[in-house]
């Protein structure tokens, strides 16, 4: 089952600025970051992205906190195999290098999957420490542990897994490490029920061009638009 991050919040008539089509981008700002309010493609109730370096410290974050849990596990097993080479019992299988390797290789993409199973459900380490949670780009809710599992194992693969970071920490691409989900901002005044504002600097801007589109002369009875 999909678990919704939270309710929709209600915006007031006068600061609805919604599209036909939902595409994310609105013309307003959160109350609070003031930073640019954004439309679930689907439903189009609006939500706030994390920052860059909230986003790329958190996933940082979850990428240290896996691989400390992976070195313990490694360090058990290889404890056991030395345990093992002391039992005539188990002497055969304790230099059995390939079957070590194969558990290796098990536990890597098993943990990764209970990992991200967490991912999906409750968030992680680096989600709780940056305020952010990962959640579906269409409607708000979140992978659940099934999809999230997958979406771990996915990003494990490392180069892949560089780049996103890296892209996360420029904000190169609207996404939180697979394609549909994006990083939201839980400390966000939207988050927190505060109405999204107009961006006042967007208006400016948008006045000051229609006063110089009009101050200048127009060609054979026609705007520099083209319009009549």
């Amino acid at each position: 089952m999909h678990s919704e991050v939270r309710p929709a919040v209600v915006i007031p008539e006068d600061c609805m600025a919604k599209k036909n089509n939902f595409d994310g981008p609105t013309r307003l700002i959160d109350a609070s970051s003031r930073r640019p309010v954004r439309q679930y493609t689907m439903s189009g109730e609006y939500y706030v992205r994390a920052s860059a370096s909230r986003h790329f410290w958190g996933r940082v974050l979850d990428g240290v906190v896996f691989l400390a849990a992976y070195s313990v596990l490694c360090l058990l097993v290889v404890a056991v195999r030395k345990a093992m080479e002391n039992n005539l019992a188990t002497l055969e299988l304790a230099y059995n290098d390939a079957f070590f390797y194969a558990l290796f290789a098990g536990l890597w993409f098993v943990g990764l999957f209970v990992y991200g199973m967490v991912w999906g459900t409750s968030g992680l380490f680096g989600d709780r420490a940056a305020h952010m949670r990962s959640v579906r780009i269409q409607d708000g809710t979140t992978s659940g542990a099934w999809t999230g599992g997958w979406r771990a194992i996915a990003w494990s693969f490392i180069p892949l897994y560089i780049f996103l970071i890296v892209g996360s920490m420029f904000e190169v691409a609207n996404v939180d490490h697979s394609p549909g989900y994006i990083p939201l901002d839980l400390d966000s005044g939207l988050a927190q029920g505060k109405p999204p504002i107009e961006d006042l600097a967007l208006l400016a801007k948008e006045e000051a061009q229609a006063r110089v589109h009009g101050g200048l002369p127009k060609l054979y009875g026609r705007n520099p638009d083209a319009r009549p």
